[in-house]
């Protein structure tokens, strides 16, 4: 077992707790030094968080650089974050010392030694630092210009592990691979939908782009927004194909409302992966042979079951399951306006699913095990003290989810307060959410 992972004894933590209050005490003003000073001082360090952040200050920039480029690092992955590092101070990068760019430098440090170019040959040409990193991936990584924008801006976005490894991936598009070879695919792809992938804008993640090629491969992409709204745009499962297919029918069907495409996708996979009522799940369900109003009546149908079962429980809903409670995510509530008239709140229990949904009519209760898991969580917007729109958050602080009474689509005066809450809580807005419905 490595030393690192052994319990301290009682001298060697009275030792450490020595070195943090002496460090404390002797703590230089790094901030009026030079950036290449500042690397070599950071880079001098080789010791526990606690002691670091004595020397640097809790909570310093610094800091933050040591613990996502250094801490826990072999010597060599050490040398290497020091060499690049300085290369950096000696550009005069903007990118030092950005604390939000710290986790990005950390994986072009790491993949560093697949570089197509040298670093001394980069020269920034803006001042911007979110510029000046895209430029530095394109010099570092992409040996032909070709590398999809969307994968660019993943980078500047802090969104390395959105779905999928976009270091990794950068690596592999920038010696000339095809995007389809890559290993770590999360989907196979064909030839003429790695073509639409690598035209995706440059703003969506990987999710948002691979809807998009599939979209674009049917000639649907006018159904983008409403499929990012449903399941399909909260990850990928062995069904995606069947859903698509649900997106032709809807496309076939004249005069139907986009925003029901939703709500359908949630009544089938209830039909097909749990059950409705009485009935076992029927994982060969498909939609062969039905009318689009049929299928409207049903899923209208189910959220009216849905409604009434708050308070009608029977041995469908045992009583444990009306009890349970999960912890929350990590995400602060709101509260805004005089007298805090607004407030958005998380919904921690399967009572409140249940009141949340028979209020507003729709079928948030079915996320009872994705809230269990930890997957996303249910936040509440009540204005004056009256429930008026239901919130969806990922796990990754991502908002996939804004539905009114009878699922209606966010209001303008809504929209403001969710936007606001959402810079407070540092949480992401793709942009299709609200522009499909404003």
């Amino acid at each position: 077992m490595a030393n690192r992972y052994k319990p301290l004894s009682h001298e060697a933590w009275q030792a450490e707790q020595a070195v943090i209050i002496l460090a404390a005490s002797r703590r230089l003003d790094w901030r009026r030094w030079s950036a290449t000073q500042q690397v070599e001082y950071l880079c001098s360090f080789n010791g526990s968080l606690p002691v670091v952040e004595a020397h640097l200050g809790a909570g310093s920039v610094l800091v933050e650089f040591y613990r996502n480029c250094l801490h826990n690092r072999s010597n060599a992955e050490q040398q290497q974050c020091r060499k690049v590092l300085l290369a950096l101070a000696y550009k005069r990068s903007e990118l030092l010392w950005r604390p939000e760019l710290s986790v990005v430098l950390a994986a072009l440090v790491r993949f560093y030694p697949q570089r197509c170019r040298e670093l001394a040959e980069w020269q920034p040409r803006s001042r911007n630092p979110f510029r000046q990193l895209e430029s530095l991936v394109r010099h570092l990584f992409d040996q032909y210009g070709d590398l999809p924008t969307w994968v660019l801006n993943a980078w500047t976005a802090n969104r390395l592990h959105d779905g999928i490894n976009i270091a990794d991936l950068t690596t592999h598009l920038g010696r000339g691979g095809a995007l389809r070879t890559f290993h770590k695919l999360p989907v196979p792809l064909t030839r003429k939908l790695e073509h639409h992938l690598r035209q995706a804008p440059a703003n969506y993640t990987f999710l948002e782009a691979l809807r998009y090629a599939q979209l674009v491969a049917r000639n649907q992409l006018a159904w983008l927004g409403p499929v990012l709204d449903s399941r399909l745009g909260r990850g990928i499962s062995r069904d995606d194909e069947f859903y698509l297919r649900v997106v032709d029918f809807f496309a076939a069907a004249p005069m139907v409302d986009p925003h029901q495409f939703g709500p359908v996708c949630d009544w089938i996979h209830q039909k097909r992966r749990v059950g409705i009522g009485d009935e076992p799940a029927q994982p060969g369900f498909s939609l062969k042979g039905r009318s689009m109003a049929g299928v409207l009546a049903h899923t209208a149908k189910w959220h009216r079951q849905l409604a009434r079962a708050r308070n009608s429980p029977d041995s469908r809903h045992p009583q444990e399951t009306f009890a349970s409670t999960w912890e929350p995510l990590p995400v602060p509530n709101f509260t805004g306006g005089d007298r805090g008239q607004v407030r958005i709140t998380q919904l921690s229990s399967y009572w409140e699913l249940m009141d949340e949904g028979s209020t507003l009519h729709h079928c948030v209760s079915s996320y009872l095990n994705s809230c269990r898991r930890g997957r996303c969580g249910i936040f509440s917007l009540t204005l004056n003290g009256v429930r008026t729109l239901t919130l969806e958050v990922l796990a990754n602080r991502t908002i996939i989810q804004a539905r009114g009474k009878y699922n209606r689509r966010i209001t303008d005066t809504e929209y403001v307060w969710v936007t606001r809450w959402a810079a407070e809580a540092r949480l992401l807005i793709p942009k299709h959410l609200f522009d499909a419905g404003r």
